[in-house]
């Protein structure tokens, strides 16, 4: 009888100490799951962080070309360097973009947009590798305002009854954004439209060189696609940077915070490890 019981306290403490084994392999692997995944999310929020930094950097530093640009009425072949022209825009309201803007401009940009979804929501985003159409030129003070491509720190043209053709009016989309849109297709391509009349006050920023206003490439900008900047005013442009780089200093910051406590515990064992050294 009392071997029964041994026999049988013996199979029970096996299938306990099986079912032990079990358990600690079972934490073990989660918690080799549980650390790959940190890592991956703590990678994620390094990325993060120093693609906020790089477009912060950028911003700066196009803030800095605007601020210094030298503020000038005309160009001569003895002005070089970055340049600020402000006034009356010249030039004859001769472009459109046929068959659907029934007014004319004497420059007019033309931005894709392509439908997209994330985060619950859809909606045309902006297309930056997309092709986009420039119409005219203009002129300030005497100087040709004239580029592959502008950067508009301006209001996007309206459309509407005054500006669209009739027979495009029900292409307009306005979505969830102060920007209105004219749509090619239904949630595939639709286009924006920034544009400058004659008679419109505008700030101009590019870079002189023998008397001709030049583009300029954009600070980080990958594509080397040479650029003029054109807007209401020099204070308009600054405070549209300044916007751009609160908003990169606060994605910054959050996820600095996220990763602080990582980077503290890190840093207490390196400490650790290099007080264990010089004490052997």
């Amino acid at each position: 009888m009392a071997k029964q019981r041994k026999t049988k306290s013996s199979r029970t403490g096996m299938h306990t100490y099986k079912q032990n084994v079990r358990k600690r392999r079972k934490r073990s692997e989660d918690t080799r799951f549980d650390r790959f995944w940190f890592r991956i999310v703590e990678a994620v929020g390094w990325i993060i962080l120093l693609g906020s930094f790089l477009m912060y950097w950028d911003s700066a530093r196009l803030t800095a070309i605007i601020f210094k640009a030298q503020p000038v009425q005309q160009l001569t072949s003895e002005t070089t360097g970055y340049v600020r022209l402000e006034g009356q825009a010249g030039g004859e309201a001769a472009y459109t973009d046929e068959g659907k803007l029934q007014d004319r401009y004497a420059l007019l940009q033309k931005e894709p947009f392509r439908w997209g979804c994330g985060k619950g929501s859809c909606d045309y985003k902006l297309d930056d590798d997309g092709s986009h159409r420039l119409w005219g030129s203009s002129e300030l003070n005497g100087v040709t305002v004239q580029a592959e491509r502008f950067r508009f720190y301006k209001d996007w043209l309206p459309l509407n009854f005054a500006t669209v053709e009739p027979e495009q009016l029900s292409l307009i989309y306005q979505g969830n954004s102060s920007r209105p849109l004219l749509m090619e297709s239904p949630k595939g391509t639709a286009y924006g439209y920034y544009a400058v009349s004659p008679g419109d006050w505008v700030t101009v920023i590019g870079r002189a060189n023998k008397g001709q206003l030049e583009a300029f490439i954009l600070p980080g900008d990958d594509t080397k696609q040479p650029v003029l900047l054109i807007g209401k005013s020099v204070e308009q442009m600054l405070s549209e940077e300044k916007g751009v780089q609160t908003v990169y200093l606060i994605i910054s910051c959050i996820v600095a915070l996220m990763l602080l406590p990582k980077m503290i515990g890190r840093t207490r064992r390196i400490t650790q490890w290099i007080k264990a050294r010089r004490t052997r």
